[in-house]
């Protein structure tokens, strides 16, 4: 995990990469837990026989629980939540149970108190037996706009 770090806009430039955040290795409990926590209950993330039968190979982690460790780590490279002005995540393979999720970003531009962002999650991890995957893939590729100054209360 990380903690909020204590940025200035002055310190930030156009292709500064943000250190690896990692999370995990993600469990079955946590999937659980965001299910009740999101309510997202569909059976396919909690229920093996399910997601067996609807032809995956064991239960995956719903979408939104990575994009939730790639915000905290953006909020945590930015100096809080209060700043992130926008947040856009593009899924691109799933998160299976046992898998770690790697998150970084790189500055992309600079315009007045602005800043954008390009992120990505990457799952790391064997994934299930059933299926031949590679050990580390991109799980989300996302943008952010974050805002410095006064006008984020910062």
């Amino acid at each position: 995990m990380s903690a909020p770090q204590t940025i200035t806009l002055d310190s930030v430039v156009p292709g500064m990469e943000f250190g690896e955040t990692v999370f995990g290795p993600i469990d079955r409990v946590d999937i659980v837990r965001y299910a009740g926590a999101s309510g997202d209950f569909n059976p396919i993330h909690t229920d093996e026989e399910y997601a067996r039968r609807t032809g995956a190979p064991t239960v995956f982690a719903m979408g939104m629980l990575p994009a939730g460790y790639l915000a905290h780590a953006l909020s945590d490279w930015c100096g809080g939540p209060h700043r992130i002005r926008r947040f856009k995540v593009r899924f691109t393979t799933r998160v299976w149970p046992g898998d770690e999720l790697l998150c970084v970003g790189r500055v992309t531009t600079i315009e007045g108190e602005l800043v954008r962002l390009e992120l990505e999650a990457r799952r790391r991890g064997t994934g299930p037996d059933d299926i031949d995957i590679a050990d580390e893939e991109t799980a989300i590729v996302a943008e952010a706009e974050v805002a410095f100054g006064e006008g984020a209360w910062a």
